[in-house]
């Protein structure tokens, strides 16, 4: 894992934005302190840097910006490519020599070699920059399922272009303005997260997940391409029926492939191990492969409900690995001002302080961890799958104008946080050709209670709309979807990309192989995904082949802190009293928050909620953007 920055600008600038590079590449120095470097060319107008976590050929020679023999190809890349030796091999059989073992060299050559093509050919997670001085373009690109970050910002203008892994590297140059994004605001207060191309800033999008970027740094001339699309994939959905112990077989071989690429490394490599089916199959697995795994779980004995040591400890003795379990008790509020740097794109999921905990402590036994990540949109683990199954089933007997109506009269009267809310809007929902936000934080008019701005009246009258339900087979289709393109993409893997890179780890995924990916969404039917009763259940086939036989498949707990118990203890609420009272009231409205905070029974919840908020007002202390 590594950090990269880079830019191109016209010649007004270039004396004083290479010195903010130099700077601004210490700002990512937690991805990657083990080397950092910076090349520009000769009147500094192009420049690249880059901070590095050597986990591949740990040399000099592993080293970037790496610049090709012909002195016309510059690349810093940020992630892993691992079907990189099978890559190596192909190019050496074309007349290729290499001087590293890196696979960051493989791109590089790649590239010389087959173009843009090369992002197809590649299995892994990447943020790419190349700098082609012979077309002179710069080309961005990110993995399939956007594991990686990667931020630009382009001025049409002027041409000026800058990219970073992180908005903490755009911060530092002087051309970017920290104008907030009001359309990135209500997105990011509606779901927990901005997604798509949006970022909480005016002037920075997101390169989305499976697309390139090209930029002709001569005519300022540029385009983003799709070079892998999941809605393409399901539409290929294999309409031969292909039998359950075929497909079986096939999960199996597809995953312990995917483990075996990705336990390859030059430095220690542990695995994440909740107890949960996910990480329990990704262990037996890695067990074929590999003796004396060393296995690392994070245990809440205060807590009991959400202590999973019991269960992930079943597994490491099952399969004899090395195993530590990291105690995280201690559970400070005062994380959130730790954690709101590092997030410097706000999210609202408070699982991001035990990921945050868990990667400081198994940083200190490893560099390297595999978890359990993307199992649940791909094979239909999430609770609101069978739920929706169920409502859609039961719908049916009442007519969509009756349902629709009632829905929206319940849903205006109840307030917000209130038990059931979301499944009588699951009920207004006419499923067959819409699709529902199942993680509803604010809504547009909760929003402008909690604003003292009047920002919402201007914003796209489809930021609250999702995904279109009728262009999917089924509604299994859709929500898996609609997951694996926003859930995962913009919440699951930001906050595990922050926290792992925070303490100098990276964390690897093996189901999010694309190989598996295209597997799960177009080889196996809905009905071995989820029904009205059941989840994930191809999944659990597999596991009952391979985990102990006294393992609890039906077990389903998420990886997270018991925030509404957090919320009602006096150094909890004070906190939050706090940050809400000393947040700026031009900006919020305090009398709604602390009415919010204070309104936590066993009948309205909203203590998520409120740490979002929380998060959002210390977000805005740290990096102070404009309104």
């Amino acid at each position: 894992m590594c950090g990269i920055l880079g830019y191109s600008v016209s010649s007004e600038f270039s004396k004083e934005i290479f010195q903010e590079l130099e700077t601004g590449i210490k700002f990512l120095d937690h991805r990657g302190p083990d080397h950092s470097a910076v090349w520009s060319n000769e009147d500094n107008s192009l420049g690249m840097a880059h901070s590095r976590l050597s986990i591949i050929d740990l040399s000099i020679h592993g080293n970037q910006p790496m610049i090709n023999e012909e002195d016309n190809l510059i690349i810093s890349f940020n992630g892993e490519v691992y079907n990189f030796l099978e890559l190596r091999k192909d190019l050496e059989s074309l007349g290729y020599s290499f001087s590293s073992d890196s696979d960051t060299e493989v791109i590089l050559k790649g590239y010389s070699q087959w173009n843009k093509e090369i992002f197809n050919k590649l299995r892994g997670m990447f943020a790419i920059s190349i700098y082609d001085l012979e077309t002179n373009e710069i080309v961005l690109a990110r993995d399939h399922s956007g594991q990686k970050p990667l931020f630009y910002s382009f001025n049409k203008r002027n041409g000026n272009f800058i990219f970073s892994s992180e908005l903490k590297g755009l911060l530092n140059f002087n051309i970017f303005s920290k104008c907030i994004s009001f359309d990135g605001l209500s997105k990011l207060f509606l779901n927990g997260f901005c997604d798509g191309a949006m970022s909480i800033y005016d002037e920075a999008n997101k390169l989305e997940a499976g697309h390139y970027l090209s930029l002709n740094f001569k005519t300022n001339i540029i385009e983003t391409r799709k070079f892998w699309c999941v809605e393409r994939i399901i539409k290929k959905k294999n309409a031969k029926k292909i039998s359950e112990n075929d497909l079986l077989t096939k999960l199996e071989t597809l995953l312990e492939e995917s483990i075996a690429m990705q336990l390859h490394a030059d430095v220690p490599v542990g695995l994440l191990l909740s107890g949960g089916v996910d990480s329990s199959l990704i262990v037996a697995l890695a067990s074929r492969i590999k003796t004396n795994l060393n296995t690392y779980t994070v245990r809440f004995k205060d807590y009991k409900e959400y202590d999973e040591s019991e269960h992930a400890r079943l597994i490491a003795n099952s399969f004899q690995t090395n195993h530590t379990e990291l105690d995280a008790s201690e559970l400070d509020p005062r994380i959130f001002d730790q954690l709101a740097y590092f997030y410097d794109e706000p999210i609202f999921d408070t699982s991001s302080v035990p990921t945050f905990l868990l990667s400081k402590e198994i940083s200190k036994h490893c560099k390297v961890a595999l978890g359990g990540d993307g199992a649940d949109e791909l094979f239909g683990g999430y609770p609101h799958y069978d739920k929706l199954l169920r409502v859609k089933n039961a719908s049916k007997y009442i007519p969509y104008p009756i349902r629709n109506s009632l829905s929206t009269i319940l849903q205006n009267t109840l307030p917000i946080g209130f038990r059931g809310k979301k499944t009588l809007e699951f009920f207004g929902t006419d499923l067959n050709a819409s699709y529902p936000n199942t993680g509803e934080f604010f809504s547009k008019a909760e929003q402008s209670k909690l604003f003292n701005l009047d920002f919402l009246k201007g914003l796209d009258s489809d930021l609250n709309n999702t995904m279109n339900a009728s262009i999917f087979e089924s509604l299994v289709d859709t929500a898996t979807c609609q997951d694996f393109k926003r859930y995962l993409r913009e919440d699951i893997l930001v906050k595990v990309d922050r926290a792992s890179m925070a303490n100098s780890l990276e964390i690897r995924s093996p189901f999010l192989d694309h190989k598996i990916i295209e597997f799960a969404f177009q080889e196996v039917p809905s009905s071995l995904k989820v029904d009205q009763h059941n989840r994930k259940i191809l999944l659990k086939k597999l596991a009952a082949k391979v985990l102990p036989k006294s393992f609890n498949f039906e077990r389903k707990q998420g990886f997270s802190i018991p925030l509404k118990d957090l919320i009602l203890s006096q150094e909890w609420v004070e906190y939050f009293q706090w940050k809400i009272e000393s947040s700026d009231p031009n900006i919020f409205n305090h009398e709604y928050a602390l009415a919010l905070l204070n309104n936590q029974n066993s009948y309205s919840n909203n203590a998520e909620r409120m740490a979002g908020l929380v998060v959002f007002m210390i977000w805005v202390e740290k990096f102070q953007p404009t309104f």
